[in-house]
């Protein structure tokens, strides 16, 4: 019974799943332009896991449902995302 409890895990996790920072042009820059407003952004996620009791992998990488509820079996690593956009108001 030792053996199967050194591979259960507390669940719990604390993580930076996502980060935007925007800035959006002033309009009297805009005034003698076709914008009427214009806004870039740049976005992260999955940025950082912050506290974890499940050691080398990701604690959301492995959700099912059924009957293998709370099975992990060959997660890949978490990947981190990022993205920049631009919104045009015309």
């Amino acid at each position: 019974m030792h053996q199967l409890l050194a591979f259960i895990y507390d669940a719990s996790f604390v993580k930076l799943r996502e980060v935007a920072i925007s800035y959006s042009i002033p309009s009297k820059y805009l005034a003698n332009t076709f914008f009427k407003g214009l806004t870039f952004s740049a976005i992260g996620n999955n940025l950082w896991i912050i506290h974890k009791n499940l050691p080398y992998a990701d604690p959301e990488a492995a959700f099912s449902s059924g009957n293998v509820q709370g099975y992990q079996s060959g997660v890949m690593p978490t990947s981190r995302v990022y993205s920049f956009s631009i919104k045009a108001n015309f």
